[in-house]
């Protein structure tokens, strides 16, 4: 796999993320178990947005000559990734929600895995 390659499946996948905490957060939520509360909601909108930010920095990144660029954005997601998956498993072990709340520290790890193979040990291949 090339890294522009995920880029693209990221893309996909913060873009659909992205647009569902913007646009339809108490049905993402919901898919989850879980309830929103207006604060909830607030703060959920805003997570989209910085995550199609990241969508937005995937999608110039598949397209850009620029070593240096991909490099700093592999590396930005991979830290990104790592957090996510890091809090994503400590929700998911406090048992709020049930077993779909799985996919998400699974993709974050998968993400995470890809990004770390790009930026610690085939750089070269950036």
């Amino acid at each position: 796999m090339k890294l522009h390659h995920l880029f693209s499946i990221n893309l996909i996948i913060a873009i659909f993320f992205g647009l569902a905490c913007s646009l339809l957060p108490h049905q993402l939520f919901k898919l989850y178990g879980l309830q929103l509360d207006e604060a909830g909601v607030w703060a959920t909108r805003l997570v989209g947005g910085s995550i199609l930010g990241y969508a937005t920095l995937m999608w110039f990144g598949r397209r850009t000559a620029s070593i240096d660029a991909r490099k700093a954005i592999a590396f930005a997601l991979f830290v990104q990734d790592v957090i996510g998956l890091i809090a994503s498993l400590e929700i998911q072990f406090s048992r709020v929600m049930g077993w779909i709340g799985w996919s998400n520290p699974i993709l974050y790890l998968l993400l995470s895995l890809g990004y770390a193979y790009f930026v610690f040990i085939r750089p070269g291949d950036i």
